[in-house]
Parts: structure tokens; sequence; C-alpha cells
């Protein structure tokens, strides 16, 4: 979507407003990665095999220039989803490795903390809810919502809300994406409130989700 218009201080003409879709990021990179895309695949069945040290290696010799890299990261984790329903004798052994290059693609800078957290929160969800009994490998209920929580840059104190006296006018351009960052991390948190040990964290995110509607 973008503005026909300018909107105050908040948007220009021309600009980018929102963008959608109906398939997930990690489709729309499959699209560009042409015949690349099986020898991903196979290569990914070969990093099942390797140690850490190895696996690292092979992401050394096989990651693309910058401007590339995110599709591709994004293209490993959408090969591994769709092994997932395939090869459901081999769960354990595709999910240790998606969760091993979330991680890694963190440490690389090619995923931003808030990124990592997020896409950890939803995949551990799919998971359960797919009925994958895999404490050993899964990290906990209190470690994803307070790798969410961590990674919203403000406090609740200090993040930009809408309310009944400021709408989007009133929200310059930072503070709709800090708004709209926290928003994505209480939604992929809230999944896992349930199963959450400690009280104190439990209530910390209930307090999030509590002004959820009113982040942008």
């Amino acid at each position: 979507m973008v503005a026909p218009t300018p909107d105050g201080k908040v948007i220009d003409a021309g600009d980018v407003w929102s963008i959608s879709g109906r398939q997930p990021p990690e489709a729309v990179a499959a699209a560009g990665l042409g015949a690349q895309r099986q020898a991903i695949t196979d290569g990914l069945a070969h990093l099942l095999r390797l140690g850490d040290n190895q696996r690292r290696d092979w992401l050394d010799r096989r990651q693309p220039a910058s401007s590339a890299r995110v599709n591709w990261w994004l293209y490993l984790l959408l090969v591994i989803d769709q092994v997932l329903g395939d090869q459901p004798g081999r769960r354990a052994d595709w999910v240790e490795l998606k969760l091993w290059l979330l991680r890694q693609g963190q440490a690389r800078g090619v995923l931003t903390r808030a990124e990592s957290a997020e896409k950890v929160a939803y995949f551990a969800a799919d998971m359960r809810r797919a009925g994958a009994e895999l404490p050993d490998l899964l990290p906990s209920a209190d470690d994803i919502v307070r790798a969410c929580l961590d990674a919203i840059p403000v406090g609740r104190d200090q993040v930009p809300m809408l309310d009944a006296r400021r709408d989007l006018h009133g929200l310059d351009p930072t503070q709709i994406r800090l708004s709209r960052l926290a928003k994505n991390l209480i939604n992929a948190a809230q999944w896992h409130l349930d199963e959450v040990q400690d009280e104190r964290l439990a209530d910390q995110l209930s307090k999030w989700i509590a002004v959820k509607p009113s982040l942008v």
C-alpha cells in the first residue's frame, strides 16, 4: 500500500505504508533462487550428519553475498518446514537443525534479535500444536517468552501507543516501528503464556498483552 498524498510528518506521497501478501517471506524468497533450490535441499540433509564446526564451515562456504543473504537464509528455514511434514520419523533431527540455524542467523547478523525470538516462538508453538513432544530440543515457554520480551527495545512506560488523545498522526516513523515491533513480539510470546512457570515473567507478559490493543 502506497500513500497517494502526504500525511503530515508521518508519511510522504509515494511512500510505502505497508506490505502484505498471501505468502510468507520465506516462500517469496524461494522464487528467486531457481536452480539453487535443490542444492540447498540436499545440503540441509547433509548438515544433519555434521557437527557444529562442520556446519559452520558449510555456511561459510555457501552463504551468498550480503544483498542475497537474507532470502537465502529464509529459504533454508522454509525447506526445513516442508521436510518436517514429509519426514515425521526424523522430526527431532530437523527441529534441532532449524533451531541451530536460527541461532546462527542471529549470530551472523542475518536475523535481528527480535526476528530470531519471534521465529523461535512461532516454530515452537507450531511443533507443540503438531504434537511434537521434544522437551530436550524445544526451548521452554519461559525461555521463549523471556527472549521475546528482552527483544523489545523499550519498556511498557516508553513504548509508543495510540489512545484517545493521539493517533498515527502523532507518531513519527521510528515510533511506529517500535510500537509494531513490540506488538509482533507480544503476539508471538502470547502463544506460550499458559506454559510459563515463572510467575513474574507471566505477569510481565500479561501486562504487555493488556496494552497490545494500543500498539500500532
